[in-house]
């Protein structure tokens, strides 16, 4: 594949697209989706507005974490 068809880099690994059809996937919107967070960081800064009423003591997962769980599983839906 050439590099007009790659979409972004995650690390040293390239996130490639091509429309043969060989393999098909739902999850181009995901993908998409991660793409325009990581420009515009968006969840990020809903997150930072939202209040977190949690107990420090219990938090597993970060407000960003939460809300990027749920508008991604909305998405895929």
């Amino acid at each position: 594949m050439s590099n007009k068809d790659t979409l972004f880099y995650r690390g040293k690994k390239s996130i490639l697209f091509n429309f043969s059809g060989a393999e098909i996937s739902t999850d181009g919107s995901l993908i998409l989706l991660e793409k325009i967070e990581r420009e515009h960081k968006l969840l990020k800064k809903f997150s930072e507005i939202l209040p977190d009423l949690r107990n420090p003591k219990y938090i597993t997962y970060t407000r960003e974490e939460q809300l990027k769980q749920r508008v991604y599983g909305y998405a895929w839906i």
